[in-house]
């Protein structure tokens, strides 16, 4: 059993990109990078590299990526024993095309393989996950299964990641159910009915997800930084002036991990807000979905100089 257990998706995404100006139905030179991805296994992975004692409950494929993949959190310590090998099944697979200026030209996505997570795998894996400090959804799971969740695990505190602002809806009827929660402006607006044009929309977003009977609500606002809020004590913390961003593509999903860390250790609200903003930054100094310096040490060197 583990301390922290992650209930997501597992991506494998394959990413092109043409040296020149892409050229319709040719063969375009150019590079091809591939990561493994997914909003449940990037938190697994920096909750992992932050010293958490991290389990994930996920399916792959029987091809030889998701088991690399599997195998990639085996190396951090992970527990991966409710990774369930599904055969005959290709792993989820996220491939897109850029174009010269890096920007998206077209994607396709085979992700069907998180419906296989259904609550008879959760029931498979109750006592395994009851043992857990805290329990996290990725907001890709289905709406029967975060429903579910709720209803199977009522004596573990919930954490839930919204992801977008259309899968936030799934989540919108069993709010109450959640220990805690990081939605961005977009997605507090879908949950809370809030339009949000200035900070004290953003309190009285947090203030609404609150009376719904959440305990803990953190509002990234992007370059604004976060909004954190609990029964006692609330605040924004704005990020520094001199940060080093190569890409916010893995900030969210830092912040995600840092809040189950943070819950697990007792931290207070505003001290996890603050250690949310310092992974954020070290998450943002790397292309990758998730920086491989990240750890630790390097959060609490800039959690004292109030990154």
């Amino acid at each position: 059993m583990a301390e922290i257990t992650i209930v997501g998706g597992i991506n494998i995404d394959i990413e092109g990109s043409p040296f020149e100006k892409l050229k319709y139905q040719d063969s375009n030179p150019g590079r091809i990078n591939l990561a493994f991805g997914g909003v449940g296994r990037n938190i697994t992975e920096n909750a992992a590299r932050l010293g958490g004692d991290v389990a994930m409950v996920s399916v792959i494929g029987d091809d030889q990526m998701g088991q690399a993949a599997k195998a990639e959190l085996e190396g951090l310590g992970v527990d991966t024993s409710c990774i369930r090998t599904l055969k005959g099944r290709n792993s989820a697979m996220y491939l897109s095309i850029l174009d010269d200026r890096n920007d998206m030209e077209l994607a396709i996505c085979d992700m069907d393989i998180i419906d296989a997570i259904t609550p008879a795998v959760l029931e498979e894996h109750r006592d395994f996950i009851s043992g857990s400090k805290i329990l996290a959804l990725d907001g890709n799971l289905s709406e029967e299964l975060i429903r579910c969740s709720v209803d199977m695990f009522k004596d573990i505190p919930i954490f839930f990641d919204p992801v977008s602002s259309a899968k936030a809806v799934k989540a919108k009827h069993c709010l109450g159910g959640f220990d805690s929660m990081k939605p961005n402006i977009m997605e507090a607006e879908i949950l809370t009915g809030v339009t949000i044009n200035g900070d004290e929309d953003v309190r009285r977003a947090a203030d609404r997800l609150l009376e719904k009977g959440l305990k803990r609500v953190f509002i990234t606002l992007n370059k604004d930084g976060v909004y954190y809020r609990d029964e006692k004590s609330e605040g924004f913390i704005r990020p520094a002036d001199d940060l080093n961003i190569i890409s916010a593509t893995g900030a969210g999903d830092s912040f995600s991990a840092t809040i189950l860390l943070g819950s697990v250790k007792g931290r207070e609200t505003e001290e996890i807000a603050r250690m949310g903003m310092a992974a954020a930054s070290i998450a943002m100094e790397s292309s990758r979905a998730v920086n491989e310096n990240m750890n630790i040490q390097e959060l609490l060197r800039r959690l004292t100089r109030n990154v």
